[in-house]
């Protein structure tokens, strides 16, 4: 077991030289496969020489070594580089023309070295696709046939299709298609992998950021009652007390809800639309925004008295206004105000949030939205914030073919804006 354990980890080495661990599991996977067509094929041709020169072969002995030192050396000295594109043209290209030359320069009925070139053509399948891949797979058995054509021809004296040749063609289609739907499936399931991959990260992403902001409000609360208890201020430690408390059933159930949503999704994202209340979701969210509202003294100012019902995601819904709601208090001064309203237009649904605090200058909102721009930067009472959250909420209304608008004014406040279709 331990001389197998042993011979396991020299393989893995070999089949992980000059493999860069920064690269995409498939493109790894690519450039490992040449590292095994190449030390595979460097075994062989030892076997061979080893045979030639038992058999005083010494033509195909010194082509052995030649090939092995200006194709299998070259070929690791890429590798080594991390030159992968130039290598995988490189050995199939060389093996091609060394195959073909040598054996129609010194055919040996024993070797036949032709017949290597079915397993070999599975490369192409593998580092190329589209026509690249169609073209360079062609040239296997095209190869293959001419070799074994003026072979016939240098023996025989005339060229004639056999039997055998249309077995030879099967064996090369049967390889195509066969490569081809286990490359397909292999893709196939990378690709649902991945999605599940990125979905996890995703609500992995939306769950942290949404708990995170009321545990802050809380937390700062906590700190007033430890002085409060200090002070031997009853009073104020009793409301304080209630605030927490109030909050962390909030909080729990925001946790709860988010922790359902997230098991029920699978491998992407999917929006379950249904008709929902939108004004009594509106006003549920409002409830808990005011963890961090209150605080600051910042009063959430909504008509709710007329109800409306959207056909939407209602859980994907919560977390986007919720998100837009928390960025508004964030960024609003001390003793302000946060209008919201509702009305449906030309057939949607119109949400908007309506801030008097910092705004925002003009390049910040050009890149509001933008996935690949992360803008540090700090609310009226030093809350940290990314607009992570916006950039979500965006993702999420979107899902429901709606959008969601912004405009701002420097040291004037914000205006966001969420259309959902009626």
């Amino acid at each position: 077991m331990r001389i197998l354990k042993k011979i396991k980890k020299i393989i893995d080495v070999l089949v992980d030289f000059g493999v860069d661990e920064n690269l995409p599991y498939l493109e790894a996977c690519k450039v490992k496969l040449l590292n095994v067509a190449v030390w595979v094929i460097s075994v062989v041709l030892v076997i061979f020489l080893i045979v030639n020169l038992f058999e005083k072969n010494y033509f195909l002995a010194v082509s052995d070594v030649l090939l092995f030192i200006f194709v299998c050396i070259p070929s690791l000295i890429l590798q080594y580089k991390r030159k992968y594109k130039t290598n995988s043209f490189f050995i199939v290209g060389a093996f091609l023309l060394y195959t073909t030359l040598l054996t129609i320069l010194k055919y040996d009925v024993n070797r036949q070295t032709e017949h290597i070139l079915p397993a070999l053509a599975i490369l192409a399948i593998f580092f190329w696709d589209g026509w690249k891949k169609n073209l360079i797979f062609m040239l296997f058995p095209i190869s293959f046939f001419a070799i074994r054509f003026v072979v016939m021809y240098q023996t025989y004296g005339r060229i004639e299709i056999q039997t055998l040749h249309l077995i030879y063609f099967i064996e090369f289609l049967s390889v195509y298609i066969i490569s081809t739907y286990f490359k397909a499936a292999m893709l196939n399931f990378y690709d649902k992998l991945q999605k599940t991959i990125d979905t996890k990260n995703k609500l992995f992403r939306i769950i942290s950021h949404d708990i995170k902001n009321p545990f802050s409000s809380l937390l700062g609360t906590s700190e007033l009652q430890l002085r409060f208890a200090q002070n031997e201020d009853i009073e104020k430690l009793k409301q304080s007390s209630q605030i927490i408390h109030s909050s962390a059933n909030k909080i729990y159930d925001l946790t709860q809800s988010l922790l359902d949503w997230s098991s029920s999704q699978a491998e992407t994202l999917e929006t379950k639309i249904e008709n929902v209340n939108i004004t009594e979701v509106i006003e549920q969210i409002i409830e808990f925004c005011e963890i961090s509202a209150i605080p600051k003294e910042i009063e959430l100012v909504f008509d709710s008295k007329n109800a409306v019902f959207v056909n939407c995601d209602a859980v994907m819904t919560q977390i986007a206004i919720r998100n837009i709601i928390m960025n508004a208090i964030k960024f609003s001064y001390r003793n302000s105000k946060i209008i919201i309203t509702q009305i449906i237009a030309n057939n949607q649904f119109v949400m908007t949030i309506e801030d008097f605090g910092v705004g925002m200058e003009e390049d910040n909102l050009k890149n509001l939205f933008d996935d690949n721009y992360l803008h540090a930067s700090y609310g009226t009472e030093k809350e940290k914030g990314t607009g992570l959250g916006l950039k979500i909420s965006k993702e999420l209304i979107e899902k429901q073919n709606g959008r969601i608008e912004a405009e701002s004014l420097l040291g004037k406040g914000s205006i966001f804006r969420m259309f959902l279709p009626k």
